[in-house]
C-alpha cells in the first residue's frame, strides 16, 4: 500500500516528460511552466495529488533524426497530504543511419532519476534503451525496437509515529520489445502498437490504437492501450498536444498514464496537466530533409550507375523517366512492393529530369533542387561529380 501510494506520484513524471507528440527537427532550450494533477491508482483510497510544476528543457536533432533531449523538472504540491513534491532529470539521445529504400536503423538511449518526497520519500535512477529498425515510405511508418533497462529504487517507510525509518530498495530491470505500424499522410496517420516486458515485477504485455494529427506547427496525439500486468488488466491512453506560437508553446496531457515495467509504477486513475514554454534560446526548426528521387550505387570511369525511384500518385499505371540523360526519350520504370524504380549508366555532369506518370508529365511537390525548362515544367537535378584519376 505504501509504496503504491508513492509509485502513483512518480508516475506524474511521465506526464511533463514526453517529447513533443511529433518530434519536431532543430534545437532549443526552452523554461516551462504550470500545473498537474493525478489520480492515485485504482484501489488505492486518496485524493488527487496537485502540482505546481516548473523547469528547462533542451533538445538538438538532425534532419536525419539522431540528436539529444535533456529535461529538468520540479514540482511542488498544492496540498499537504495528497502527493509530494518531487524532482526529475532525463536524457535521451539516438543515433540513426539510413540504409536506402526508405529503411533506417539507430539506437535509443535514456538515463533517468527522480525523487518524491511526501508521503513516503522514493528515488529511483536507471537507464534503457536498444537497438531500433524503421521503415518509412509515402504513407506508411513502422518501427520495432528492442528495450533494455536496469536501475535502483529505494522507498523510506515510517510504520509508526515517530518510528524508525525503513527503508525498502530494489534493483531494478526489463527486457522487451515494441512494435508499431501507422499509415496516412504527412498531416495525420494512424495505426496499431504492441509490446513485451520482463520485468522485476513479473511480465507486461500491451497492444492498442495511436492517432497522429498535426505537421509543421500544432500537433496531437492520441493513445488507447490495453495492458496486462502482473496485478490484472487495465485500460490506459489519453490525449497529448503542442502549440507552438512564435517562440512560446503550450504543451500537456489528458487520460490516465501507463505502467512503467522497469519502475514498476502502476497506471495512473486518471492525469492531466499544461505547461506554458518560452524559448530562450536555439535555431528555428530545421526543414524537413526532401526525398532524393535518385541514389547513386556505384561511380568509375566518368560514369556512374544511378537508380532513380518514384512513389507516384495512387492508381498509376505506367511511369517513365527521361532526361538529358536519356536525350529525353522515356525510359520505363519497373513497379515493385513499395516504389517504382530502374537502374541506369548516367556520365559525370549536371544534369535535369523528370517522369510521365500515365503519359502526363509528373515531379513530386518535395522533390528538392528543382529548375523550370523553357516550357515550364519542373525539372529534377542529378549531380554525378568527377573522379580523379
Amino acid at each position: 500500500m505504501y509504496r503504491r501510494l508513492s509509485w502513483a506520484a512518480a508516475a506524474l513524471l511521465l506526464l511533463p516528460l514526453a517529447k513533443d507528440p511529433l518530434g519536431a527537427q532543430g534545437g532549443e532550450l526552452t523554461v516551462e511552466i504550470g500545473g498537474s494533477t493525478i489520480r492515485p491508482p485504482a484501489g488505492v483510497e486518496g485524493n488527487a495529488a496537485r502540482f505546481l510544476a516548473a523547469g528547462v528543457r533542451a533538445s538538438r536533432y538532425s534532419p536525419g533524426g539522431s540528436g539529444i533531449f535533456a529535461s529538468i523538472l520540479a514540482g511542488r504540491a498544492m496540498e499537504d497530504g495528497s502527493g509530494g513534491d518531487f524532482f526529475s532529470a532525463s536524457v535521451e539521445g539516438e543515433v540513426w543511419r539510413s540504409f536506402g529504400g526508405g529503411w533506417a536503423g539507430g539506437v535509443e538511449v535514456r538515463g533517468f532519476g527522480f525523487e518524491v518526497v511526501d508521503p513516503f520519500p522514493y528515488r529511483a535512477l536507471g537507464v534503457e534503451g536498444g537497438p531500433v529498425l524503421r521503415f518509412t515510405s509515402r504513407n506508411l511508418t513502422a518501427r520495432v525496437s528492442g528495450v533494455a533497462g536496469s536501475g535502483r529504487s529505494e522507498t523510506e517507510l515510517i510504520r509508526y509515529a515517530e518510528g524508525p525509518v525503513e527503508k525498502v530498495e530494489d534493483e531494478l530491470w526489463r527486457l522487451g520489445a515494441v512494435a508499431e505500424v501507422l499509415a496516412g499522410s504527412s498531416r495525420f496517420m494512424a495505426g496499431i502498437s504492441a509490446g513485451i516486458h520482463e520485468s522485476l515485477g513479473g511480465t507486461f504485455r500491451f497492444g492498442g490504437i495511436r492517432v497522429l494529427a498535426g505537421g509543421g506547427g500544432p500537433a496531437v496525439e492520441g493513445r488507447l492501450d490495453v495492458w496486462r500486468t502482473p496485478l490484472g488488466t487495465e485500460t490506459t491512453g489519453g490525449l497529448a498536444f503542442i502549440f507552438p506560437i512564435d517562440g512560446w508553446s503550450l504543451r500537456g496531457f489528458l487520460g490516465r498514464t501507463e505502467p512503467d515495467p522497469l519502475t514498476l509504477s502502476e497506471p495512473g486513475g486518471g492525469a492531466g496537466g499544461i505547461l506554458l514554454g518560452r524559448r530562450l534560446l536555439g535555431a528555428d526548426p530545421l526543414p524537413p530533409a526532401k526525398p532524393p528521387l535518385h541514389e547513386i550505387l556505384t561511380a568509375s570511369g566518368g560514369v556512374a550507375r544511378v537508380r532513380v525511384h518514384l512513389h507516384p500518385p495512387r492508381g498509376t499505371r505506367q511511369v517513365q523517366v527521361l532526361g538529358d540523360f536519356t536525350l529525353w526519350e522515356p525510359i520505363p520504370l519497373q513497379r515493385g512492393a513499395a516504389e517504382w524504380s530502374v537502374e541506369l549508366d548516367i556520365p559525370e555532369g549536371t544534369h535535369h529530369f523528370g517522369f510521365l506518370v500515365d503519359g502526363v508529365w509528373f515531379l513530386p511537390v518535395d522533390a528538392p533542387d528543382t529548375v523550370s525548362d523553357e516550357w515550364g515544367r519542373e525539372n529534377a537535378t542529378l549531380v554525378i561529380e568527377g573522379r580523379n584519376p
